[in-house]
């Protein structure tokens, strides 16, 4: 069994594979040694890899994962199945080549959009030639309703309901309903139509917490997978570390 752990901003997210197939998934604030060693027990784990843009983990969880597994810290550096043409690699979010390398997996020889809606939301593009074309990082939802908050005298802090809301609205709360959540749909839209102008025949990926609202209110259709950059970590780990 193989053991991927996603360090996310606000959350740990832990895949047990056997092979492809991603058979368990823990959500976690927090990943102490008792858990770990738990899960490495229970699934008999013989690989591991860590994806983390959340900070690293503490030296005794890193100790135990190299001392039970064939270990891997996800990196730019690592064997990939996609090119990345980036500026500076470094810079590319670990998450969002997984994310990428996940939606190679599932739509190969095909042109993808990648859409993370998450603490932020990160639109990336890769053509059906497994090149990575570039991408965007706006505010997510909950992100944005804080800001409105943090960054004004009276505006209330809200936060995100999944009912859909008419463009004009005629009360403070409905108006900063509307701005933020039929802003970021508008703002996605916009992003996926100049994608098409760069990639004929789009397919489209929603991922992340926010994914289920950010599909029902696109026009196009989507395929939603929560568990992308879990899938696509595995990928990597698969293609790194033979069994």
């Amino acid at each position: 069994m193989k053991l991927v752990i996603d360090r996310g901003n606000t959350l740990f997210k832990l895949g047990v594979f056997d092979g492809r197939d991603l058979i368990e998934v823990r959500y976690l604030q927090e990943l102490n040694k008792s858990t770990l060693e738990d899960i490495l027990l229970t699934f008999d784990v013989s690989k591991a890899i860590l994806c983390s843009v959340g900070g690293n983990l503490s030296q005794d969880l890193t100790d135990l994962l190299k001392a039970q597994t064939n270990f891997l810290s996800m990196s730019n550096t690592l064997s990939l199945p996609i090119k990345i043409s980036y500026n500076n690699p470094n810079a590319l979010g670990k998450d969002r080549i997984a994310a990428m390398v996940g939606a190679r997996e599932m739509l190969k020889g095909q042109n993808v959009a990648v859409i993370d809606a998450g603490s932020c939301i990160c639109i990336d593009l890769l053509d059906k030639h497994s090149v990575y074309q570039g991408g965007v990082i706006t505010p997510g939802l909950g992100m944005k309703y804080r800001a409105l908050h943090t960054f004004t005298a009276n505006l209330p802090l809200l936060y995100l309901d999944e009912k859909h809301y008419d463009c004009c609205q005629n009360s403070t709360e409905g108006c900063i309903r509307s701005g933020v959540q039929n802003g970021t749909i508008f703002e996605i839209e916009g992003f996926i139509s100049r994608c098409k102008e760069i990639c004929k025949d789009l397919r489209i990926v929603v991922s992340g917490g926010d994914a289920d609202f950010v599909a029902r209110g696109l026009k196009e259709e989507t395929l939603v997978d929560k568990h992308i950059v879990l899938k696509g970590l595995n990928v990597i780990l698969d293609e790194n570390i033979e069994e």
